[in-house]
């Protein structure tokens, strides 16, 4: 298997890092107004908006590094360590965003926060283990019909065969 093919699925994971890191480096008013705007647009108070932003991108990112590791062991997904690395990786990464936020001014950091992000993670590495578990079931249907709709073709080819070697 060729390097891009093994690793470029490390883009997603990046790309979350990313928007995580950005949101968490606007200061306290201009966050607090991007969570306010949001919670007024759905309904939500502004605690549950943060908390669902929260959950949503560490989510993501747990999934991402699910779809990242899974390609690069593709015959052996899914192994309980390829399980606990974008947990792991969604936890240290939740701690760090919060240290980065005692660092922004108006922004604090929360040991909660760094709960709900692991709990994100999991969630949305079961989320990627269920979709590649259907996905895997899917696809074995479809091979399995595949066969069954080839073995009827040639067994109406050797009877058209048989029936033109009477005649």
């Amino acid at each position: 298997m060729s390097i891009i093919k093994r690793y470029w699925r490390i883009i997603f994971p990046i790309f979350f890092m990313a928007i995580i890191w950005s949101f968490s480096a606007r200061n306290g008013e201009a966050s607090d107004m991007d969570s306010s705007s949001f919670a007024n647009a759905v309904g939500f108070s502004n605690e549950f908006a943060r908390k669902f932003a929260h959950f949503i991108l560490y989510g993501a990112l747990g999934y991402s590094a699910s779809c990242f590791i899974k390609g690069l062991h593709p015959l052996t997904f899914p192994k309980s360590t390829q399980i606990f690395y974008p947990i792991i990786l969604t936890v240290i990464y939740g701690a760090l965003d919060e240290v980065h936020q005692l660092t922004v001014s108006g922004r604090n950091g929360s040991a909660e926060d760094v709960l709900l992000d692991a709990f994100a993670g999991l969630a949305g590495v079961l989320a990627y283990i269920a979709f590649f578990c259907f996905y895997r079931i899917w696809r074995a249907k479809r091979v399995a019909i595949a066969a069954a709709i080839a073995e009827q073709q040639a067994q109406a080819e050797l009877d058209i065969i048989e029936k033109s070697v009477q005649e």
